[in-house]
């Protein structure tokens, strides 16, 4: 976001609601870009990409206020290169950091400092584009990328999760009746039901701004070829207009959508999915 600033909401905040509470300043490290942040659950951590610092921050999950990280990794031997997205394994203790030169770079999750990626996934056979969303299932060890073959061929790349090297896909979902374009954001993986949530820009001239055929869509991580999603939410002449970010609320079977353009969360309760 343009100001530099984590804040937190009430799963029932609605309209104008202000945040409980919010993790901002000099002492956070907080940059603004910040294109991707992954909870995790099992150690009540969050993290988040440092573009301009070329570094990935992690807080405690209850961080508020001018709050440090409690690990950063940065410096010249973890090939970080203003990291926009990433993801977070907590089973496996891994982080996932798409790079803008195709690559994909794997982190221990408790790492600190000048630290080596574990692995690295890229080369031409992998397909992946630049510094585009990612998201791992960690339950069928699968980590899910987007790659893009030109301008409106966006495609979903699944791998197995410890894929390295210039590996391929496992299989590669795109094409005309896929209705994938390009990526509005963060993925987000439901393994109960073998999904994968995503964010899809609208198509025309103006679409990487805004577009009212903007959508989220659902796919399956069998899924293989020109597949169309089997479940949408927005499309043409829908309320969304440049989706972001995805959180999926199992309990209440609710789906949450930054949508950038609206400068709003959007939840829908969308029990299909679960």
């Amino acid at each position: 976001m343009a100001h530099p600033q984590i804040a937190v909401f009430a799963s029932s905040a609605k309209g104008g609601a202000r945040p409980v509470r919010k993790i901002e300043g000099q002492g956070s490290l907080l940059g603004r870009t910040m294109h991707g942040i992954a909870y995790d659950p099992i150690h009540d951590e969050f993290t988040v990409p440092q573009q301009f610092g070329q570094a990935i921050l992690t807080y405690r999950g209850a961080a508020n206020g001018e709050e440090r990280p409690i690990r950063i990794i940065q410096g010249p031997h973890t090939q970080l290169d203003a990291p926009e997205h990433l993801d977070v394994d907590p089973v496996h203790n891994e982080i996932f950091v798409p790079t803008r030169h195709g690559t994909i770079l794997v982190f221990p999750r408790d790492g600190q400092g000048d630290v080596a990626p574990i692995r690295v996934l890229g080369g031409p056979e992998t397909l992946l584009g630049s510094d585009e969303p990612l998201a791992v299932d960690a339950v069928h060890n699968l980590l899910i990328s987007g790659g893009r073959l030109g301008r409106g061929q966006a495609r979903l790349l699944i791998f197995n999760r410890a894929d390295s090297g210039n590996t391929k896909p496992k299989a590669v979902v795109g094409g005309p009746r896929s209705g994938l374009n390009a990526f509005g954001g963060p993925f987000a993986v439901y393994p109960a039901k073998e999904e994968i949530i995503v964010s899809v820009r609208g198509t025309g001239p103006n679409a990487d701004m805004s577009s009212d055929e903007a959508y989220v869509g659902v796919w399956s991580i069998n899924d293989n070829g020109d597949v169309p999603p089997k479940y949408t939410i927005g499309g043409p002449k829908g309320v969304l207009r440049m989706p972001r970010g995805i959180a999926l609320d199992a309990k209440n079977k609710n789906m949450l959508v930054s949508d950038k353009r609206l400068n709003a969360v959007l939840t829908f309760h969308f029990p299909e999915i679960f």
